[in-house]
């Protein structure tokens, strides 16, 4: 079996705090569980959008601090005696997927595969996903196990339910995994020369047989399908509410989006969920006088008051076409508030059967709920494009050194303007 162990977090485009972060990071891990085989780790909003869509050296000191909590965490967690190493990054836009994984884990790890499309304006990746899919060879067998890992962020807004609907429709169209896929992503690298195996061929969605197929993100749905009136702060939920009152999180339940999108086929098809059994994980105050405790005993509950509070942060799997046996999910549950962002990590711990999924013609997997877009490479590079655009807009509007860059420019045009009315004389 392959401990996996999958985490979502919104950034809100603050370096993460690893002294906050890493002890809690493996609180989804059962009791006395050793650091996992795998980790994903699904990042949104990951730095600020100049950054973002710049990608590239711009990226590096946030996922640097990415780095640094996961290696800190599993120091913590094995007492030392263990460690992950980092297998590989991919972002489009503003979202991330990072791979990390034991040594031994890592020699079996045969090819690795990308794919990402964005949902945002002009098809930018301010809102969109990336995924990676990587091929895991198992002792003795010469056929392999193929995971893929999603990280997504869809729509904001309550009442935007239906957008919502329609970002995880474009994914499924528009999320192919290639061999030539890998340029267009502004955080990205040559497959490890560790990596023998070869991917397999041809172009490939999110749905493929074989596959295994993980779902993880800030998909920003809500449990109401209009903003909040002036009062309704009034009622939102604290941890000393007991189950009976209304005031306690489990009644915002009842009125999930994603249960009930989902239950009515309008998306995460096929994919399924454990329990939710802890707070909402959005949206937080980010007040920034208001200190914040990693413990996980928390007083209160300080929300923002134009927003219901909501799980917005979820993980989801496809489930085995098998058997429950080739898939086991364990823990889901919520991380301590941090001080950086306005939403919970959310954790799920899960064990995979290492043997190579059977095909199903029944299954999902075979059967796609929509058919990849013809047009898919031409929308992403386009998508692209548009972010180096924004990109560089927002650095010199947004930034100091982009400011300091404009001043030198209008500077040089002034002594340019003045020197030729001063020759002309």
């Amino acid at each position: 079996m392959i401990d996996a162990y999958l985490l979502t977090f919104n950034c809100a485009r603050h370096l993460v705090n690893p002294e906050t972060l890493a002890p809690a990071l493996f609180d989804a891990l059962p009791k006395a569980a050793a650091v996992p085989d795998v980790l994903a780790l699904s990042l949104q909003e990951v730095a600020p959008i100049a950054y973002s869509f710049l990608g590239g050296s711009y990226l590096k000191p946030y996922f640097d601090r990415i780095s640094t909590t996961v290696h800190l965490a599993a120091d913590l967690h094995s007492h030392g005696s263990e460690r992950l190493e980092h297998v590989a990054t991919r972002s489009l836009g503003m979202t991330a997927l990072m791979i990390f994984a034991k040594p031994r884990f890592l020699e079996r790890i045969q090819y690795i595969q990308a794919a990402g499309a964005g949902v945002g304006v002009w098809n930018m990746g301010n809102k969109g996903a990336v995924a990676m899919r990587i091929g895991v060879s198992r002792p003795g067998s010469d056929v392999m196990l193929n995971i893929s890992f999603v990280a997504a962020h869809l729509a904001p807004h309550e009442k935007e339910v239906a957008l919502r609907n329609q970002n995880w429709e474009d994914l499924v169209r528009n999320m192919v995994f290639a061999t030539d896929s890998d340029s267009v992503y502004s955080y990205s690298e040559e497959a490890p020369l560790w990596a023998s195996g070869e991917a397999p061929a041809g172009r490939t969605g999110l749905f493929h047989p074989g596959s295994h197929l993980f779902v993880a993100g800030d998909l920003n749905y809500r449990t109401h399908d209009s903003s909040p009136g002036p009062d309704a702060h009034q009622t939102y939920p604290q941890p000393s509410a007991s189950d009976e009152l209304p005031e306690h999180f489990s009644h915002l339940l009842k009125t999930d989006q994603l249960n009930r999108e989902r239950k009515a086929h309008h998306t995460l098809h096929g994919l399924e969920e454990l329990p939710i059994d802890f707070p909402p994980t959005y949206k937080y105050s980010l007040r920034k006088d208001k200190a914040r405790s990693a413990s996980g005993s928390e007083a209160s509950w300080e929300w923002a008051i134009h927003r219901y509070p909501s799980w917005c942060d979820r993980i989801l799997y496809l489930p085995s076409p098998a058997s429950a046996s080739q898939l086991e999910p364990q823990i889901y549950t919520a991380l301590p508030v941090q001080p950086t962002s306005d939403h919970r990590p959310v954790a799920l711990s899960v064990r995979v059967d290492d043997k190579a999924l059977p095909t199903d013609a029944r299954d999902i997997r075979s059967n796609p709920p929509f058919p990849i877009n013809p047009e898919w490479k031409a929308r992403r590079d386009a998508g692209r494009r548009y972010e180096i655009i924004v990109g560089v807009l927002s650095y010199l509007a947004l930034t100091k050194k982009g400011n300091a860059a404009i001043a030198v420019v209008l500077g040089a045009a002034l002594a340019t303007f003045y020197l030729a009315s001063w020759l002309r004389r």
